[in-house]
């Protein structure tokens, strides 16, 4: 009798588990860049400008900081259960590159198996200068104050009044 009592509690409790669990289907997330089928594949090296590339598969995601001829394309898809942090299942970067008559020079696909992770730096830029202590400035601001009474009269504008 205590065996099965046993075993109808393990599966009182595990036949709700199992029910919840299964309703946590996946999330899917496509971000960024979003090609329509084939329009990549009409891209051709040397023959098409920045206004085709344009025209085709629209503008880039992001332009290259120290070489405008560099266009970036970025799509990422992301997948997620629940409440838990999202992860990143498919990341494609197409990199197209233009010569200086603004054609295309050369095509590059990246995935996610080339990306890295880039750290970022933790360091504090010192500041130059001396750092006072509460009572170096309460002591330090002692007899600098003027008065506007010593320096005459004010020399702002004139409010008014005149003729």
């Amino acid at each position: 009798m205590r065996r099965f009592a046993s075993s109808a509690l393990v599966g009182a409790l595990l036949v709700p588990a199992l029910v919840a669990l299964g309703g946590c289907d996946p999330h899917f997330n496509q971000r960024g860049f979003v090609a329509t089928p084939g329009s990549t594949e009409k891209l051709e090296v040397g023959t098409q400008s920045r206004e085709d590339v344009v025209r085709l598969i629209g503008s880039p995601s992001a332009v290259s900081t120290f070489n405008p001829n560099v266009w970036y394309f970025i799509s990422e898809t992301q997948e997620s259960y629940a409440f838990l942090k999202p992860d990143i299942t498919q990341q494609k970067v197409i990199q197209i590159t233009f010569n200086d008559s603004g054609r295309i020079s050369a095509i590059k696909n990246y995935d996610l198996a080339e990306a890295r992770d880039i750290v970022m730096v933790q360091r504090i830029t010192p500041t130059s200068g001396k750092e006072l202590t509460v009572l170096e400035q309460v002591m330090g601001n002692v007899g600098k104050f003027n008065p506007a009474s010593k320096t005459g009269p004010n020399p702002g504008a004139p409010t008014g009044g005149g003729i």
